[in-house]
């Protein structure tokens, strides 16, 4: 592979479109050895993984890169409860026998750390290993997660991101502003914003949500115009709702799991994050992931790395691919 060819046109990789789970899935395929694929997070698409993708294929290993139900190119259901994690592990399950393997490692990043996590506890019997990224999974707990956020009084006279992403207004307020949204996410969650520019997930009741996060005047330089022109395209044609269902859909998720309480994943695990990746942080005396990262090693016994970026925010497949790259290969090499 020549070193970066225009890396970011995404007619360069071999797409496919399939039924799977009931849904059309679009995804692309590259590659011939054992499966790993790659689940990408909010507000994403499988182009989040365009380093990985022939990195890997080219060390040997079939990638498949999906667009998640309700992104890009794939069926979006408009039933709020197509959106919870059986269904979305079904869709991991379904690919896999579309693909004819019976076998695979899971890279998520994000809401696609999520859905390894609770792929690896439902069906560990059709998966290696799982290497997730930025977000540390949670467990299932007994209080229900609307509840446990009103009775902190830390989050008295506060906004939680999730709570403006449920609210029915959210994605035309999004969707009027698109190109400002997606650039303004993807710097502010990055490690090349300013610390005062930086993501807020949670902020004082009576701020405006693009007070939330910066939009720059440059894009960072790990950005190039090609990739935010194609992830506004892809958004623009499928709008930003379905994708925001999966937060929707978190309450009732909540009910269909508690048969996982107690629950944990022996499979081989890692976990990656950007030192400055803001989902991490605590702000206004809120550790909200914390608890999580902690946890590791209790929910994975056989968790292999905990790996920190210095420098790097909540994209480092995008970030840092060649630091990606190689954290992800020892990971399989190790199985």
């Amino acid at each position: 592979m020549v070193a970066n060819a225009n890396i970011d046109d995404p007619s360069r990789f071999n797409h496919r479109a399939e039924t799977v789970n009931g849904i059309k899935m679009h995804f692309v395929d590259e590659g011939k050895g054992p499966l790993v694929i790659l689940l990408h997070g909010f507000p994403f698409l499988w182009y989040l993984w365009r380093h990985q993708i022939k990195a890997l294929a080219a060390a040997g290993y079939r990638v498949v890169a999906p667009d998640q139900r309700g992104y890009g190119q794939t069926d979006a259901p408009r039933d709020i409860l197509a959106y919870d994690m059986t269904r979305v592990v079904g869709d991991v399950v379904g690919l896999m026998k579309v693909l004819g393997e019976k076998s695979a490692v899971l890279v998520g990043q994000d809401w696609g750390t999520a859905v390894a996590y609770f792929s690896a506890l439902m069906r560990p019997d059709l998966f290696r290993g799982i290497f997730m990224m930025c977000s540390p999974p949670d467990a299932w707990t007994p209080v229900r997660p609307s509840q446990a956020r009103a009775n902190a009084p830390q989050f008295a006279n506060l906004e939680f991101y999730q709570e403006y992403l449920g609210r029915p207004t959210t994605p035309a307020d999004i969707m009027k502003r698109l190109r400002d949204f997606l650039s303004g996410i993807f710097y502010s969650t990055s490690g090349s914003c300013a610390d005062e520019e930086r993501w807020e997930w949670v902020w004082e009741k009576g701020t405006s949500f693009w007070e939330t996060f910066t939009i720059p005047k440059t894009l960072p330089s790990y950005m190039s115009q090609q990739a935010l022109d194609y992830y506004v395209s892809e958004f623009s044609r499928s709008g930003i709702e379905p994708p925001i269902n999966w937060y929707r859909a978190i309450e009732a998720d909540w009910d269909a799991r508690a048969y996982l309480d107690g629950a944990i994943s022996r499979l081989p695990a890692s976990f990656l994050t950007g030192e400055r990746d803001p989902s991490l942080r605590v702000l206004r005396g809120i550790d909200r992931q914390g608890p999580a990262f902690r946890s590791l090693k209790v929910n994975f016994p056989n968790l292999k790395d905990v790996i920190k970026l210095p420098g790097v925010g909540h994209t480092p497949p995008e970030e840092k691919p060649e630091e990606v790259n190689a954290a992800i290969l020892k990971f399989l090499k190790g199985l």
